[in-house]
């Protein structure tokens, strides 16, 4: 009996035991669970979705707040006039976003939405935000879209109120995100910890340095000269070290030190039988008297410099100015494929209009031959062509407007600000434009230009533009800061060459009291005075032997310098080789300009010529010669409307290569200032431009976006801005860069 019981014990308790493991690992699972829940993406609401699809306010009743969208299910989809929001520009500044009253459909069918229970599922929501396309536009109960008008100017204040990221017409955001420019560069380089402006400039701030430390100190000594006399030493002891030290901008430093020692021990020796203040205020001076000294070396270098790492205020600052030129150039190829944007949208509305005419002319020349049908001239033959013609302009109609995913008039694709492209039709190149201008994708409306291009002569100065190219072109400001900075380090690599030897002084006032800063003793029943005064004064040398280091940083910072400036000369080259091509293109755009519309001219006189004889019924037409009339008409059409947007690129590219671009749209930056232009030497530009270059560099001719209407037979004055004064650079740079190579050979 008793060993049942024993064993009814045993089970129970292993049951127990195995309830609780099960209990816990229940637990644990149930944790894990509710930190997976926790930690997974959470499902948008749909008004969240909504905001997220348009990128925009969207005003919701209460009814919406709780999952319905207020809105009428047997409403025709499409927004009404009414209900458009107004974008309105006030002294430069544009609304960011742009608001939406209720969530609407899309073209394509009607959507109905509940106005009352149930929640308004993602796929109507969806379907409301949907992009344009032309299926939907098929559909039986399509609207066209709203029109939103904008020139070109509203187009770059938008995309500067946007324009916190400078996007770019490729797909670099995804690519690599990292190497993608926003506005915050110039700022996050500015206050970099490590090597910013004033990470450098901390380097010379006063440091204030202490140490409070408290000692209980219970020994037994084998020797009584060890502990003072005793063999069981007994000690209370608390010091304090504080210190204050500047560094100056010449490299000497100054420091302030002030010690004690409260001392409180068990020895039959002391002074004082209680607790003994040792205390001394000390100052010091240490001064470099060849590495380290001067003004010049530590401003370029820092305090605390190595051989090859310089990080003092000068690099500092150049370095902050790279990135203000970095960010220059960004906002430029920004605003350049941004108003190459506009223009592809307006060739695409262009084209899409001519391959409407044409498809319609030729709809016009088939129902001729189709009333003319069995008689001489309208064969079956003549049917098929006019068909197979009217078919192929109804394709083209589709690519027009819908567009293919190609890729567009961007920088750097051939020229610097952006050779011509004319691909992709409406649907695309609004896209593309919204997308580059950081407009909303899908809003409902769609973006129609309002800008014609300038079709005026415009005649530039070859002296000027290339003279002012080479001195304002923000690649060339970059790298003559490169140039300037590799200078600075090889003046401060030099500086590494010397030894060592700093002069050091040093005085120091001690003394010894039972208190705080107290400086006498009883001694025998006198009074003692202990304060003392110590002198310091000597030298330290450091010299390493053979100087390898220092060297190779020398010749490193040469090197460095000559590939900078042999930089600086390939990219001045390249800058005359972009603005001779851009001169030559405009001259280029002009005159085929010229010549596309006389043979849009032509071509429109002969086809209005053949459709007047064709409507004569007594005589035998040839419909061929109006085929391909009508197709020659088109083709023209489309080759100037192609020409006009080509020689409006090359006036905004021709600004682009001068490096005034910018100052085309009127923007200035803030921290543009501290950049000035530089202008390389005499022989240099003789070098570049030729030995009948004009020494005198006058004005910029930049032409203001305000001038760009069109007008056929007005000549357009280009003014003159005054432009800021140009510093040199210093004439002999070639022979300073040659006699630093050769020095070191």
């Amino acid at each position: 009996m008793t060993r049942r019981l024993s064993s009814i014990r045993h089970h129970s308790r292993r049951c127990d035991s195995v309830w609780c493991s099960e209990f816990w690992r229940y637990v644990a699972m149930g944790v894990l669970t509710l930190v997976g829940c926790a930690t997974t993406t959470t499902k948008p609401t749909p008004s969240e979705l909504a905001g997220l699809l348009s990128e925009s306010n969207l005003e919701v009743s209460l009814d919406t707040m709780s999952g319905n969208v207020q809105g009428n299910s047997d409403e025709v989809p499409g927004r009404s006039a009414n209900d458009a929001p107004a974008v309105k520009l006030t002294s430069g500044r544009t609304p960011s976003s742009l608001s939406r009253e209720t969530v609407v459909a899309s073209e394509a069918s009607p959507l109905h939405m509940p106005t009352s229970g149930g929640n308004t599922s993602l796929a109507s929501i969806e379907t409301s935000l949907r992009p344009f396309s032309i299926r939907q536009s098929r559909g039986e109960h399509w609207s066209a879209p709203e029109p939103w008008d904008l020139s070109v100017d509203e187009l770059i204040q938008l995309a500067l109120a946007n324009g916190t990221v400078l996007r770019t017409l490729g797909a670099r955001v995804i690519q690599s995100p990292d190497s993608t420019s926003t506005i915050y560069e110039p700022a996050l380089a500015l206050t970099d910890p490590t090597e910013g402006v004033e990470a450098a400039l901390s380097e010379f701030d006063a440091r204030l340095r202490g140490d409070l430390f408290f000692e209980d100190n219970d020994r037994v000594l084998n020797s009584e000269f060890a502990g003072q006399g005793e063999n069981f030493f007994k000690q209370y002891l608390t010091r304090y070290e504080s210190s204050l030290s500047k560094q100056s901008a010449s490299g000497t430093t100054y420091t302030l030190r002030h010690n004690f020692e409260a001392d409180n021990n068990n020895s039959d020796r002391n002074l004082i039988n209680d607790r003994a203040w040792a205390w001394n205020f000390e100052g010091e001076v240490r001064q470099p008297l060849l590495q380290g000294r001067s003004v010049a070396f530590n401003r370029i270098a820092g305090p605390n410099a190595s051989p090859g790492i310089y990080n003092g205020v000068v690099i500092a600052r150049l370095n902050a100015d790279i990135t203000v030129a970095d960010l220059e150039i960004a906002l430029r190829d920004f605003l350049s494929d941004v108003e190459n944007a506009y223009w592809d949208l307006h060739f695409a509305y262009k084209d899409l209009q001519v391959k409407k005419d044409a498809r319609d002319r030729t709809l016009q020349t088939y129902q001729l031959l189709k009333a003319r049908q069995g008689l001489p001239g309208a064969e079956e033959d003549k049917l098929a062509q006019a068909l197979e013609q009217y078919y192929r302009f109804e394709q083209e109609v589709q690519n027009s407007l819908a567009g293919r995913l190609v890729v567009g008039t961007r920088s750097f694709n051939g020229s610097g600000g952006g050779t011509f492209q004319g691909a992709g039709g409406v649907y695309v190149a609004e896209r593309r434009l919204r997308m580059i201008a950081g407009l909303p994708i899908n809003d409902g409306r769609l973006i129609r230009t309002t800008t014609e291009p300038s079709l005026v002569p415009i005649t530039y100065d070859w002296s000027n533009v290339a003279s002012n190219a080479i001195c304002r072109r923000t690649e060339l400001k970059r790298q003559r800061l490169n140039v300037s900075m590799r200078r600075q380090e090889l003046l401060a690599s030099r500086n590494f060459l010397l030894p060592r030897l700093d002069a050091i002084g040093r005085y120091r006032y001690r003394a010894l009291g039972d208190s705080w800063l107290g400086r006498e003793i009883v001694d025998n029943g006198s009074l003692i005075e202990t304060d003392t005064h110590e002198l310091l004064v000597g030298v330290s040398v450091d010299y390493p032997i053979g100087l390898r280091q220092a060297s190779a940083a020398v010749r490193h910072a040469q090197l460095q310098l000559a590939r900078e400036q042999s930089m600086l000369n390939e990219l001045e080259r390249q800058v005359v080789y972009g603005v001779s091509n851009a001169i030559t293109e405009i001259d280029r755009a002009y005159v085929v300009l010229q010549s596309a519309l006389n043979r849009e001219n032509a071509a429109r006189k002969q086809y209005e010529i053949l459709v007047s004889e064709s409507q004569t019924p007594i005589r035998q037409f040839n419909y061929n010669a109006l085929l391909d009339a009508e197709q020659r008409f088109a083709e023209a059409s489309s080759a100037a409307n192609r020409a006009r947007i080509q020689y409006a690129l090359a006036t905004k590219n021709i600004n682009f290569e001068m490096g005034s671009l910018l100052a085309y749209y009127n923007i200035h930056l803030a921290g543009q200032s501290r950049i000035k232009p530089q202008k390389p030497s005499r022989r240099r530009l003789r070098t570049l431009l030729g030995k009948s270059w004009n020494h005198a560099v006058s004005h910029v001719p930049i032409q203001r976006p305000g001038g760009r209407q069109s007008t056929d037979s007005a000549i357009e004055v280009v003014s003159e801005p005054v432009v800021d004064p140009i510093e040199s650079f210093d004439d002999q740079i070639a022979e300073i860069i040659d006699q630093e190579l050769s020095s070191t050979r």
